[in-house]
């Protein structure tokens, strides 16, 4: 669980967020006499950094039901409310400036967050299972994403909660954003419970999957559209079975998806080459609520993915670790060189495997004009998959700096990175590219609302 001391302490330790901590400084010490469990105590942080910025009576439900019953809007708002200086990125000539609202789930550090709130929207809701990348949302955002996301949306036993109770918790808003888990789903025509309650009942072959959660939220708050990401062989996984349950799922929660299905493994895959010196290829859907695509497209045509042309891209990786000023690039080299025995290790094993003919290699940066390959959660490990050589003769190669991977994922420059090297490579690894999400954002909310 996530320490409120230990969150206050790192906030205390910068200035654009001494604010912020001494808020939630005041906060504690206000609750702790009407909730001494840390638990409880940083459910209600994390409640009145979301109420903060949307009071609403949903939030003020979950507050009921998971917190304490006696809480109403009175006490609340009595309450310091931690509120910060929010990061945002540098504005660009196309971002719309359009009031809406937006749900944050799975919400990693907030990739996502920064794209939407670029074209004007505002947060109501966060979610989000891992404590660092909570950790490293709050210091972002000003605001603590709720846990599991399936303690809104099931009960105790794990089963869907019912959209009328979904509902109360979470608040309506006009775009879901999630990079959801890919996890296995079950065996097709396998019997499933009654879904929500619609006649007859429907046979939910995502039954127990963390995608489920999207659709069930989905459900309950009818959104206008939903931006999905995922991992590039989505179409491909489990031999397209994996691919046909989702499209069938969010058709039956009321949606269309765009892109047109065309039965291709490269279906809705974006390159982040396109926009960064980074080879990372995501699928990326929009998913349009029924009502609202076909009335758009009577009057504007199908909506259409931003196209991400690689063929002309000159990103280089020198480029961006040229922007990572934080650090002297010898100072670089102390704090992320890796030992004589890894590099040896990796040289080793990469002659083992050549000959063997199969993947495992150690990527060296000999050429940094090119760009990287995709940063992944488990390069914390040993960096095998993007190393900077050495000038000086014979000395082991550096990782990436974390800065120099959140550049490379285009994060602000100002973006808050956590101490820990391990949670830092991990969050980016896993981060969407802001800039890829951006550009969807863009056209999406353009087509929605102009």
């Amino acid at each position: 669980m996530l320490n409120p001391n230990a969150l206050i302490q790192i906030s205390l330790t910068e200035n654009r967020t001494k604010y912020w901590g001494s808020s939630i400084q005041e906060a504690v010490s206000a609750v702790r006499k009407d909730f001494p469990n840390e638990t409880l105590k940083i459910e209600l942080i994390g409640l009145l950094s979301q109420w903060s910025h949307n009071p609403t009576p949903q939030l003020l439900y979950l507050a009921k039901s998971r917190i304490s019953r006696s809480l109403d809007a009175t006490y609340l708002d009595s309450l310091p409310r931690p509120n910060m200086m929010r990061i945002e990125l540098e504005p660009s000539k196309s971002d719309n400036w359009i009031d809406f609202t937006f749900m944050d789930l799975f919400a990693g550090i907030g990739g996502f967050h920064l794209a939407l709130a670029s074209q004007g929207g505002s947060l109501s809701f966060a979610s989000e299972i891992d404590n660092s990348a909570k950790t490293t949302y709050a210091m972002n955002f000003g605001v603590v994403p709720f846990g599991d996301i399936r303690s809104f949306t099931r009960d105790s036993s794990g089963h869907p909660l019912s959209e009328k109770v979904i509902a109360k918790t979470v608040p309506p808003v006009d775009i879901i954003a999630a990079g959801f888990p890919c996890q296995p789903f079950s065996l097709a025509g396998v019997s499933s419970r009654n879904f929500h309650g619609l006649e007859h009942g429907l046979k939910c072959e995502a039954q127990g999957t963390l995608f489920e959660d999207i659709l069930l939220v989905a459900r309950a708050t009818k959104p206008d559209a939903l931006i999905l990401e995922n991992v590039r062989n989505l179409a491909s996984h489990d031999s397209g079975r994996t691919i046909r349950v989702i499209r069938n799922e969010i058709i039956r929660a009321g949606y269309r998806i765009y892109p047109e299905w065309n039965n291709s493994k490269s279906w809705a895959v974006v390159n982040s080459l396109a926009v960064i010196a980074q080879r990372r290829k995501r699928v990326y859907m929009v998913c349009i609520r029924e009502d609202l695509a076909v009335d758009l497209e009577n009057r504007k045509g199908p909506f259409e993915i931003p196209t991400f042309d690689t063929s002309k891209a000159t990103h280089s990786l020198r480029d961006v670790i040229s922007q990572d000023t934080e650090n002297t690039d010898k100072e670089k080299f102390q704090l992320y060189g890796i030992s004589k025995k890894l590099w040896q290790g990796h040289q080793r094993r990469s002659r083992h495997h050549l000959l063997k003919n199969n993947g495992f290699r150690a990527e060296l940066m000999t050429d940094l004009s090119k760009p990287a390959p995709t940063l992944v959660a488990r390069y914390y490990k040993d960096g095998k998959d993007c190393l900077i050589p050495n000038k000086i003769r014979n000395v082991p190669p550096r990782m990436l700096s974390p800065r120099e991977c959140a550049l490379l994922q285009t994060f602000p420059k100002k973006f808050w990175i956590p101490t820990s090297k391990t949670s830092a490579y991990k969050q980016f690894g896993n981060a969407i590219t802001v800039e890829v999400a951006r550009r969807i954002a863009q056209s999406l909310i353009t087509y929605l609302y102009t």
